[in-house]
């Protein structure tokens, strides 16, 4: 094999040796390769060989130093196009992409940019933009565009950084607040502010005003609290609550009735509610046994209850007299009005009362005195059983026995100054069944008519005597006393029978 041969059988094993990784150096001929064990070591007398060539032009290194094109000119400082010349085409000076270097852009936010001289020049701000701080660009962005005066609106409407400042803000609107002198809200102003989301002008009403807070002016047509304050502010207080001071009571009837005067709910200022400490009326009382005295005792709702079928009528107080035939119940003192009082005969005329302790019911017609008896489920007495239950089973002259004693009863020899008793007053004037001054006080009127007078009117008979009888007129068997219906006398009152029991 020539050595030339042997040349190109190596070079060609190189190759694939170097193709497939291997670390050979394409100058070491020194390096061990088990495909050259056939031929030894070539170190020596290679380049006496008659037929070798230049073997170190055979392996001589690749030029790297040449350029490859990699497409057109950009500016990133190497000859992409292999032209000799680098970034050709790029002005450095005035680009603003690449002002004074390559990629050294001139980008700001929101603001127009120039390059002069290889530097950066910031020009105006984009429309709707500002620059509020010392970095370079245009970063606040306006809230109105294009800018106007500052208003009262959460907005920054001048473009200057700030939103609603005082300063700036227009005055709020005359009108908008309620501010009526006298009222709480005279000196009511309106404020800028934010409420429920919403920023506008709105009045900063004083504490106790009814107003809706997320409403501009807000204040209520009407007041809706009862709390002696003007609410509303238009002068009056509580004017919706019309029943404010009226009368009021507790429900109850009667005795048990409680009086007071319609005031504001402490508990809740929505309504009102009755104050039964307001008026001096007495603690009221539990339901009590009906008495004669124009009262509801117990507050069942009528007064001095008289109705016989009634459970809760009146227990009157009369006695029971059984004599020659007779059985009757007759009361127990005079007549009285219901109101009656121990100095005044009071006025009402609902029923007649059997009551001890009281002025008895006189200057009475005989058509009033039957219709008081009536009232209380009663008649009047006829004359005989009068004089039955004044002279008792001994048929006694005086109620209290068979001789005249002067200070038994309120007689005309009883006093210097005679003048009605209360019922009751004189214990001595009493029958055998208890009845009281049937002799004395006033005259009473019967039911027996004794004739007419003159002028057509019904006569009955009186009996009893009054305080200025003498002796004679003071006897339970004494019926020359007469009246015509329609007498009206100081002097004359009248009693009430039943022939029933009570």
């Amino acid at each position: 094999m020539s050595v030339r041969s042997l040349a190109a059988g190596l070079a060609l094993t190189l190759l694939a040796a170097v193709a497939a990784g291997c670390g050979i150096e394409p100058y070491c001929l020194a390096c061990t390769d088990p495909t050259l064990d056939a031929f030894g070591s070539f170190d020596a007398g290679l380049t006496d060989a008659p037929d070798a060539g230049p073997i170190d032009a055979f392996f001589a290194p690749i030029d790297t130093s040449a350029c490859i094109p990699v497409g057109e000119e950009v500016c990133n400082e190497n000859d992409d196009d292999c032209d000799g010349t680098m970034d050709e085409g790029f002005d450095l000076t005035s680009n603003p992409e690449h002002c004074g270097g390559c990629g050294r852009a001139c980008r700001f936010p929101n603001v127009d940019v120039t390059c002069v001289a290889s530097e950066c020049e910031l020009g105006d701000c984009l429309p709707g933009f500002v620059d509020l701080d010392t970095a370079p660009g245009c970063e606040h962005r306006c809230d109105v565009f294009p800018t106007t005066t500052e208003q009262c609106n959460g907005l920054d409407d001048d473009c200057d950084g700030e939103v609603d400042e005082p300063a700036d803000l227009p005055a709020p609107p005359d009108d908008l607040c309620r501010s009526t002198p006298g009222t709480p809200c005279a000196s009511t102003v309106a404020i800028c502010t934010n409420r429920a989301g919403v920023t506008t002008w709105f009045c900063d009403y004083p504490s106790g005003v009814e107003f809706d807070p997320i409403v501009p002016n807000g204040i209520v047509l009407d007041e809706t609290r009862c709390d002696g304050f003007d609410g509303d502010c238009d002068g009056l207080e509580d004017e919706v609550f019309a029943d404010l001071g009226a009368s009021c009571d507790n429900g109850a009837r009667g005795a048990c009735r409680d009086a007071g005067t319609v005031v504001c709910d402490a508990t809740d200022v929505t309504r009102t509610t009755c104050d039964l400490t307001a008026l001096p009326d007495p603690t009221p009382g539990a339901p009590s046994t009906e008495l004669c005295n124009g009262i509801d005792d117990d507050c069942d709702g009528t007064v001095d209850n008289s109705d016989p079928g009634d459970p809760a009528r009146i227990r009157d107080d009369l006695v029971h007299v059984v004599r020659g035939g007779r059985d009757f119940w007759i009361y127990r003192h005079e007549a009285s009005r219901p109101d009656a009082s121990a100095t005044l005969g009071g006025v009402s005329s609902a029923r007649s009362c059997s009551r001890a302790g009281v002025q008895p019911w006189t200057r009475v017609a005989y058509d009033d005195a039957q219709a008081a008896c009536a009232a209380a489920g009663f008649r009047l007495c006829t004359s005989a059983e009068w004089q039955s239950a004044c002279e008792g089973a001994s048929a006694t002259t005086y109620p209290y026995g068979a001789s005249y004693a002067p200070m038994s009863c309120n007689g005309a020899d009883r006093a210097e100054s005679p003048a009605i008793a209360t019922t009751g007053a004189i214990p001595l004037c009493v029958s055998t069944e208890g009845a009281l001054d049937l002799s004395g006080n006033v005259k009473e009127w019967t039911a027996d008519a004794r004739g007419t007078s003159a002028a057509g009117d019904p006569i009955y008979v009186v009996r009893g005597g009054s305080y200025d009888s003498p002796a004679l007129g003071l006897t339970c068997q004494t019926d020359l006393s007469r009246a015509t219906d329609d007498t009206l006398l100081g002097t004359l009152g009248f009693r009430c029978c039943s022939s029933t029991a009570p």
